[in-house]
């Protein structure tokens, strides 16, 4: 009754195999999009034709397996704990409310673990929004490895952003971290987040982003000209008296002697002027940009409707793709011998031999600056030898670089070192007043070095291998081999009896092997969970004082446009005449009402 090319579209002729089915769910995991799935099988099919199925089925098949667990939260935290079997070190916690809806979620995988216990001098975390249909915060605590790029620790999503959040988020940090506390924090100017980490962290020197109070500064002070002064005295290398000077000099030029947001931002700044801050190791990090930049990078994994679920798959994978770019910056940074630049050609051979290539980039824009750099005076001490070093036509201000020959210790006055991590140019400026042609082991920091997770190398191997990616890799390995020997064999009526009988054999043998199971009893890690609920929709800070959002308004009544009374419109208004015209003064008429609807006058 139907041709042939309209018989497939009949609905129990369109069936997915157990294969398309894998294949779908594979497609799910790597993020691509059900049209781009459709045009994957046409193209292996040989047309749109003769792929079996259609969009909706595909649709519906993606349903289905994201129905099969309980809740979507329930599915994440199961997903994660699932982890568990293939990394004994993965830590969740998560609390529920009192409806039994997902609060808070924390997660931190092995390898973020190891890569703590290197880098865990600096600790930067920031929320951001509208990554989950439940918008959701998602918190992310990164730092920075050897090669400058930005690492996971660890990761949240919240229901809100009030301090005891935060409390219980940094507190499942530390155990997730075996109570080891980071060096220095960099932060928002949030105050429950300023709170919390007073709480947790004691210890720890806590910094304001610098770019939040540039940008808090512009809304404050109306007058642009103060945004250039403010940068530079925050950021400006200057000695504390020199600051303070700077600082008065300021209020005087802009007339902020009363201002109550200068006044509050002066008794915290030792969170933000450099003056103040210098000393303390922060690797170079002035702002929460690289918070800013893994959220921007997540948008090409994850939107602002996807599920729980699916939320957390494509965190990972976009937390592998992270770890795979440290795996090329070791290539790149052990392949091949660096090409010298600078005339000091044996301390910048000696410095690609210690630092990474990115960390050697930054030396290496330091030893440029030594020709500029001179030494002015020497004076010699008991045990240390102070030199005086200036910049070039620069004589009023000057550095104290200090030279230790028993252990060939370098210190600076500026602080560089020990903020950042690698020599400034005063220091080589000695080195090369002094002919030494290598660096000492005192200025090559570990934590910047070529083997700086040596200690950990081997330990974590397969650390940052989710989404069942090796068992993915192990069916599309078997699938294109299995296609290969059918267009080989296929032609020869021998080969193909003799395959056909082979895997007919095996079929059954794998079959009885695990009782018609789709996966064996391993995979799984069983462990309890309560029937934890969705999350309800989060508002975030700064959408208004309202209790309701923009979907959940209560509609404008309608009214008449000719007497803007409601409950009727212009077609059947009483005030129409018999000839079915509105009367002439319809219009003021109109109006008058409307303003006594809306303001509660008349006119």
């Amino acid at each position: 009754m139907l041709k042939e090319k309209h018989c497939r579209l009949l609905a129990g002729n369109r069936k997915l195999s157990k294969s398309d089915k894998m294949q779908i769910k594979n497609f799910g995991n790597a993020g691509i999009k059900v049209t781009q799935m459709i045009g994957s099988f046409a193209n292996a099919a040989g047309g749109y034709d003769k792929v079996g199925f259609l969009k909706k089925d595909v649709h519906n098949q993606i349903a289905r397996q994201r129905k099969e667990m309980s809740s979507d939260a329930k599915g994440a935290v199961r997903y994660l704990i699932d982890l568990r079997v293939i990394d004994p070190l993965m830590l969740v916690a998560h609390t529920v409310g009192a409806d039994g809806t997902l609060q808070n979620l924390f997660w931190s995988d092995g390898e973020s673990q190891k890569n703590y216990e290197l880098f865990s001098d600096v600790l930067a975390f920031d929320a951001t929004y509208k990554k989950n249909k439940y918008r959701c915060p998602f918190v992310v605590f990164s730092g920075v490895n050897h090669h400058n790029q930005t690492i996971i620790f660890a990761t949240a999503i919240v229901s809100n952003e009030v301090e005891g959040t935060y409390v219980w988020l940094l507190e499942q940090f530390l155990v997730a971290m075996k109570g080891k506390t980071p060096l220095s924090v960099i932060t928002d100017g949030d105050v429950a987040m300023r709170n919390a980490i007073r709480k947790v962290f004691p210890n720890s020197y806590h910094r304001l982003c610098a770019w939040h109070l540039l940008r808090n500064a512009i809304s404050n002070i109306s007058n642009p000209n103060f945004i250039p002064v403010f940068k530079k005295l925050m950021l400006g290398d200057h000695d504390v008296w020199k600051f303070e000077s700077l600082w008065n000099e300021m209020l005087d030029r802009f007339g902020l002697e009363d201002n109550n947001w200068i006044n509050e931002l002066y008794q915290k700044r030792k969170m933000w002027a450099t003056a103040h801050i210098r000393g303390n190791f922060f690797a170079g990090i002035r702002t929460t940009s690289r918070c800013e930049a893994f959220h921007s990078h997540m948008g090409q994994f994850v939107h602002s409707k996807m599920n729980m679920t699916d939320f957390v798959k494509q965190f990972h994978r976009c937390v592998a793709y992270f770890r795979f770019r440290e795996v090329q910056a070791d290539f790149e940074s052990q392949y091949g011998q660096a090409v010298l630049h600078t005339n000091l050609r044996a301390l910048e051979r000696s410095a690609s031999k210690h630092w990474t290539k990115e960390i050697f980039e930054m030396v290496r824009s330091v030893m440029k600056k030594v020709t500029l750099t001179s030494v002015l005076d020497i004076q010699d001490m008991a045990s240390v030898t102070i030199y005086a070093v200036t910049k070039y036509r620069d004589e009023g201000h000057g550095w104290r670089v200090s030279h230790c020959p028993s252990n060939n210790d370098f210190r600076c006055s500026c602080l560089r070192m020990e903020s950042i991590g690698i020599p400034c140019e005063h220091i080589v400026a000695v080195m090369v007043y002094l002919n030494i042609v290598e660096f000492p082991e005192n200025l090559v920091l570990n934590r910047w070095s070529l083997y700086a997770k040596e200690s950990i190398s081997g330990s974590y191997e397969d650390g940052s291998h989710y989404w069942d990616s090796h068992l993915v890799a192990r069916h599309a390995t078997l699938v294109n081999l299995s296609k290969e020997v059918a267009d080989l064999s296929y032609m020869d009526v021998d080969d193909y009896k003799k395959y056909l009988e082979y895997l007919t054999n095996e079929l059954c043998r794998l079959k009885s092997k695990y009782n018609n199971e789709d996966v064996p009893d391993n995979i799984h890690v069983e462990e309890e969970l309560v029937n934890i609920l969705n999350p309800s929709c989060s508002r975030s800070k700064g959408c208004g004082p309202g209790t309701v959002g923009t979907s959940e308004r209560p509609r404008r009544t309608q009214t008449c446009g000719i007497c803007g009374a409601a409950g009727h419109n212009r077609r059947c208004c009483p005030t129409l005449g018999a000839d079915g015209e509105p009367p002439a003064d319809s219009s003021l008429q109109s109006a008058s009402v409307r303003l006594s609807n809306d303001y509660g006058f008349s006119v």
